[in-house]
């Protein structure tokens, strides 16, 4: 299974970082070069977000160049995992790795064929986990809420091709993209023991916070969307509950 790193060519100290960790763990892996959103001209993959809808229903400010970095980053990753037809680990450069990993990693192959998406760092603050498998040494749990970050994960061709199938839905950052089961159909589960979590020893490189206060004006339809989006996740959760 291929691990992946996402990571802007221009931060060395980082890359340093995670190829010690997962040189000392023997785990093999690529730099993906994650893609720019300070780079001009801006990457084409920008031209398929939805800017009204960000303005008056999501967000209510328009996206930082990093925000929209991170997005095309992930999609051409998942893109990728298509096109080979197998199965990826995607990290982030800033990652801190379990030892875990080196002996999880044939485990997590084999699930995220039949789950999909394993979440492998810790579940988000909110939401219900249902369990629905477990060993001795790891459980799989089914998430109604995966909205709290994309730093690591494992996934498979058949849920790439899902978050692929909305491409022009873009419209939040891409963490709460993966967390919309309502918009692509594609359950998040999380495998425990968590593999990765976030120590924050570096400051974020490709989400730098550039966008401005939301206007008053938008907060109403904002609402109204917000409603409709915890109907739908309701509705979708039950599916697979």
């Amino acid at each position: 299974m291929k691990v992946f790193v996402i990571s802007l060519k221009r931060s060395p100290e980082r890359r340093r970082y995670i190829k010690k960790q997962l040189d000392n763990l023997d785990i093999q892996f690529e730099f993906f070069d994650a893609v720019d959103g300070r780079a001009e001209p801006p990457h084409p993959l920008f031209d398929n977000y939805d800017y009204a809808k960000r303005l008056w229903l999501t967000s209510g400010r328009m996206p930082s160049k990093g925000e929209l970095g991170c997005y095309a980053s992930h999609y051409l990753l998942w893109k990728s995992c298509v096109e080979l037809d197998e199965p990826f680990v995607i990290l982030e450069d800033d990652v801190e790795v379990s030892p875990r990993f080196k002996d999880m990693r044939h485990l997590i192959e084999k699930k995220v064929v039949e789950y999909g998406f394993l979440r492998l760092q810790d579940k988000s603050e909110k939401g219900v986990l249902i369990e629905k498998e477990s060993g001795h040494d790891y459980s799989i749990s089914f998430m109604t809420n995966n909205f709290g970050g994309l730093i690591g994960y494992a996934i498979a061709p058949n849920s790439a091709r899902k978050l692929l199938s909305k491409s022009k839905s873009w419209c939040m950052p891409v963490d709460n993209y993966v967390g919309s089961l309502y918009l692509h159909n594609m359950p998040s589960y999380v495998f425990y023991p968590s593999i990765v979590a976030h120590p924050y020893v570096h400051d974020t490189t490709i989400q730098l916070g550039e966008e401005k206060k939301a206007k008053w004006h938008r907060k109403l339809s904002r609402e109204l969307y917000s409603l409709y989006r915890k109907i739908k996740m309701t509705q979708f959760n039950k599916k697979y509950q």
